[in-house]
C-alpha cells in the first residue's frame, strides 16, 4: 500500500511558515490575544520591578550611606554634572584648614553607583570625595536620640554622623535614628506583597484567557481537519492508513494546544522580561552590565551547536515512535491471526527490536539535553561570578553600592532562567512544528470530488443509470473497469456478478461518485453525474453493503442517522417492512438497545437487518446492495430475501452477489470478467448461452 501522508517532516525547530498559518486560526480571537500579551508586558514589568525595589531597600534604608563631596577646581566639572544628586553642607569653612574652604555637598552611595567609576576613583585619590562614610538622618531625630548636632555634619535639616558612631549607640537610640528606615522597607514590602498580588491575579486571568483561546483554536482546526476529511475521495483513505489520520485530528491538535497555553505564553513573557532585563542592566551600571552579560558569545555557539544536535535527535526519536505506533496498531489489529498461527515469539522480537531503537534514540536526546543544560548553569554561575568579582570590588573601592550589585545578582538570573526554559522547551516546541506540518499537509491535500460551480439538482428522480464507455482506475495504469456500457430503466432490477477483482465494487463507487471517470461518462437521468451536486446525488441512493457499519449509540439512532425527520412510527413501520422487528422487539430496550461501536453486540444478520431498515426509512429512489446477503444464516437469509422483495419494489436496483441463487429473478444479469462485461441478459438467457455464467454456475451447484 501506498501512503500520500507521512509522519516525516521537515524537523525544523521553527518554521515561519507554519507558524504564519497557524495566525489565521488565531486571527478571528485577536482581541483575547491581544489583552493576554498586554497582561504579560504588566506581569513582566512587576517582575522586573523587584530586584530595584529590593536595590532600593537596601541602599536607602538598610545600608543608607552617604559620602562628602569637596568643590574644588578638580571637581568643579563633576559638581556641575551631578548637582541635583549632591546636599550642601552648612558652614564646611570652619572645619577646613586652609586658605580658601571649599564647598562641601553630601552625596549618597546609591548616586555614586550611577556615576562614571573613573571619575569616582580619580576623585577619591584627589581627596574630592572623602573615603569616610556617614548616615544621614534627620535633626529632630538626632536631639530625640540626645546626640549633640553641632558635632555631625549639617546638610540643611539633615544631619550627617559617622557610620563608626552608630556602632557605639544604644538599640533604643538605634531605633530612634532608623525608625524612618524602618518605615520606608516596611513601604517597600507592602509594595512587593501588593505587587505579587496584582501579578498573581494578571497572570491568573492571562491563563485562562490563553486557555480559553487556545481551546477555541483547538475545536476550529479539528473541526476543519475533519470537514476537509469528509470532502476527500475514497483514494486518500486507500492510501492512508485511520489510525494516522486519527492521531491528525487528536494528538497533533494537541500539541499545537500545549503549545498555545505554555510555549507561546512563556516565550512572550521571556522575551519581555530578557529585553527588560538588558536595558535595566545598561541603565543601572553599563560596565557591570558588559562584565555580566561577557558570556553571552559563548551561549550564542552553544545554542546554536545544541539545536543542531537535539533537531537530528528529536527527528530521530519521532521516526521510532511512529514505527512503534504502527507495530502496535499492526500486531493488535491482526492479534488473532498472530495467535492461531502462534506467531507471538516473532511479533514480540520484531517489536522488541524496534523498542530497542526507540531506547537508543531517546538515550541520545537525554545525552545531548545532560551536555546543555550544565553548559547553560556553567554560563550562568560564571556571570554571577562575574557580578561578585566586579561588582564586589567595586563596593569595595565606593564606586558601587551594595544594593546595585544585589539588584544585578538578581536581574542575571532572571535574565539566564528564560534560556533554561528555551532549552526545557525545545522538545515541545519541536513537536508542535512537525505537529503542524503534519496538520497542514493533510489539509493541503487536494484529492477530493469537487462539486461544479453550479451543480444540477433536478426536481425528481426517475433512476435510470448510465455507463457510457467507461474507463476507471484507482492507480495509474492499472485500469479496473474498461469501455463498459450499460443502462438500467428506472424500476429495473440489475445483478453484477464475477470474480473477486472483475469491477463490480468499482461500478457502484461510481454511481455513488466516490471517484470520477477517467473516460466515457455515467449519467443518471440523462444527466452527468459530474454536474450534479454530490449530496443531492447521494440523498437518492440507498447502499446496502456486505460490511455493515454500526455506531455506537442504540438502535434507533442507527436506522435515523441523525435524521430527525424519521419519527418513532415511522422507525417501527420500515423495521417491520424488512422483518428487523423479529430480533429488535426481543432486545431488553427495544429501539433504544444500546449497541457498541460497529455493532459487536449484533449478529451478522442483525445488522444487514439494521442496514436495509436504514435504506428503507431514507425512501431512495435507487438501491445498492453489494454482496448484502452474503455470510449469514439460511433462516436470516429467508429473511432477508424477504425483506428483499419489499425493498426493492418500485425503485431502481443495483445487486452485487456472489451467491447466483439471489439473483436468478433480476431484470437482467451483467456478468463482469477483467473490468468489462462479458455477458447480458436474464439468469434463463444466459444459462442457455452456455458461456462465462453458466461455468460461474456449475461451479457453485455443480452437485
Amino acid at each position: 500500500m501506498t501512503h500520500d501522508h507521512h509522519d516525516e517532516t521537515t524537523g525544523k525547530p521553527f518554521d515561519a511558515r507554519l507558524v504564519r498559518r497557524l495566525l489565521v486560526f488565531i486571527r478571528p480571537y485577536w482581541r483575547t490575544v491581544g489583552a493576554a500579551v498586554a497582561i504579560l508586558i504588566f506581569v513582566a514589568g512587576f517582575e522586573l520591578a523587584l530586584p530595584f525595589l529590593m536595590r532600593s531597600a537596601i541602599d536607602d534604608y538598610i545600608v543608607a550611606t552617604t559620602r562628602i563631596l569637596l568643590a574644588e577646581d578638580d571637581s568643579s566639572g563633576f559638581v556641575s554634572e551631578h548637582r541635583d544628586d549632591l546636599l550642601p553642607i552648612d558652614d564646611f569653612g570652619s572645619r577646613w584648614e586652609g586658605a580658601r574652604p571649599p564647598r562641601a555637598y553630601l552625596v549618597t552611595a546609591k548616586h555614586l553607583s550611577g556615576y562614571d567609576p573613573r571619575s569616582v576613583a580619580k576623585a577619591s585619590e584627589l581627596g574630592v570625595i572623602l573615603e569616610k562614610s556617614y548616615y544621614a538622618a534627620a535633626r529632630d531625630k538626632i536631639v530625640l536620640a540626645g546626640l549633640v548636632p553641632a558635632e555631625f555634619v549639617v546638610a540643611g535639616d539633615r544631619i550627617a554622623l559617622p557610620v563608626d558612631v552608630l556602632a557605639a549607640l544604644s538599640p533604643e537610640q538605634i531605633h530612634i535614628l532608623r525608625e524612618g528606615d524602618a518605615r520606608g522597607l516596611g513601604r517597600i514590602a507592602i509594595i512587593i506583597l501588593v505587587m505579587l498580588i496584582i501579578s498573581f491575579g494578571f497572570t491568573l486571568l492571562e491563563i485562562n484567557m490563553m486557555e480559553l483561546t487556545s481551546q477555541r483554536v483547538m475545536y476550529d482546526i479539528r473541526m476543519k481537519v475533519l470537514r476537509h476529511m469528509m470532502r476527500l475521495s475514497l483514494s486518500f483513505f486507500d492510501r492512508n492508513p485511520v489510525g494516522r489520520l486519527v492521531t491528525r485530528a487528536t494528538n497533533d491538535v494537541q500539541v499545537l494546544h500545549e503549545m498555545f497555553t505554555s510555549i507561546v505564553t512563556m516565550l512572550l513573557r521571556d522575551l519581555f522580561v530578557l529585553i527588560g532585563v538588558v536595558i535595566v542592566l545598561l541603565r543601572l551600571n553599563w560596565r557591570l552590565a558588559l562584565v555580566s552579560l561577557a558570556v553571552l558569545p559563548f551561549m550564542a555557539w552553544a545554542t546554536v551547536a545544541f539545536s543542531v544536535k537535539i533537531r537530528d535527535a528529536f527527528r530521530e526519536v519521532r521516526v521510532k515512535v511512529a514505527k512503534i505506533n504502527a507495530m502496535l496498531q499492526e500486531s493488535i489489529g491482526g492479534m488473532r491471526v498472530i495467535q492461531i498461527f502462534a506467531h507471538e515469539s516473532e511479533s514480540f522480537r520484531r517489536f522488541s527490536g524496534i523498542n530497542h531503537e526507540n531506547f537508543l534514540a531517546a538515550m541520545k536526546q537525554i545525552r545531548t539535553f545532560a551536555m546543555f543544560m550544565p553548559l547553560m548553569e556553567l554560563a550562568s554561575s560564571t556571570a554571577i561570578g562575574l557580578v561578585i568579582w566586579y561588582g564586589g570590588g567595586s563596593v569595595i573601592r565606593n564606586t558601587l553600592s551594595l544594593g546595585t550589585v544585589v539588584a544585578f545578582l538578581s536581574y542575571v538570573q532572571m535574565f539566564f532562567r528564560p534560556l533554561r526554559n528555551l532549552a526545557q522547551q525545545y522538545g515541545t516546541m519541536q513537536q508542535a512544528m512537525a505537529s503542524s506540518e503534519r496538520i497542514f499537509m493533510l489539509l493541503d491535500n487536494d484529492q477530493m470530488i469537487l462539486d461544479p460551480d453550479e451543480p444540477v439538482r433536478p426536481d425528481t428522480i426517475e433512476g435510470r443509470i448510465s455507463f457510457e464507455s467507461v474507463s476507471f482506475s484507482y492507480t495509474e495504469g492499472e485500469q479496473v473497469l474498461r469501455d463498459v456500457s450499460f443502462t438500467v430503466e428506472p424500476g429495473e432490477t440489475v445483478a453484477i456478478v464475477g470474480a473477486t477483482g472483475a469491477g463490480k465494487t468499482s461500478i457502484i463507487n461510481l454511481i455513488e461518485r466516490f471517484y470520477d471517470v477517467e473516460e466515457g461518462r455515467v449519467t443518471l437521468d440523462g444527466i452527468d453525474l459530474r454536474q450534479m451536486d454530490r449530496s443531492f446525488l447521494r440523498s437518492h441512493i440507498g447502499l446496502v453493503m456486505q460490511d455493515v457499519f454500526i455506531f455506537a449509540g442504540d438502535i434507533g439512532g442507527n436506522i435515523r442517522l441523525g435524521n430527525q425527520g424519521i419519527d418513532d412510527e415511522r422507525l417501527r413501520e420500515v423495521a417491520r417492512h424488512v422483518n428487523a422487528d423479529t430480533f429488535i422487539d426481543r432486545l431488553a430496550g427495544g429501539y433504544h438497545e444500546e449497541v457498541r461501536e460497529r455493532g459487536v453486540t449484533l449478529s451478522t444478520g442483525q445488522r444487514q437487518l439494521l442496514a436495509f431498515a436504514r435504506a428503507l426509512a431514507f425512501d431512495p429512489a435507487i438501491l445498492i446492495l453489494d454482496e448484502a446477503t452474503a455470510n449469514i444464516d439460511t433462516e436470516t437469509e429467508h429473511l432477508i430475501q424477504q425483506a428483499l422483495v419489499r425493498l426493492m419494489a418500485g425503485r431502481t436496483s443495483i445487486v452485487i452477489a456472489h451467491r447466483l441463487s439471489t439473483i436468478q429473478h433480476a431484470d437482467k444479469i451483467l456478468v463482469m470478467h477483467k473490468g468489462k462485461i462479458r455477458e447480458a441478459g436474464t439468469h434463463l438467457d444466459l444459462l442457455s448461452q452456455r458461456g462465462y455464467y453458466y461455468h460461474l454456475y456449475q461451479l457453485q451447484y455443480a452437485q
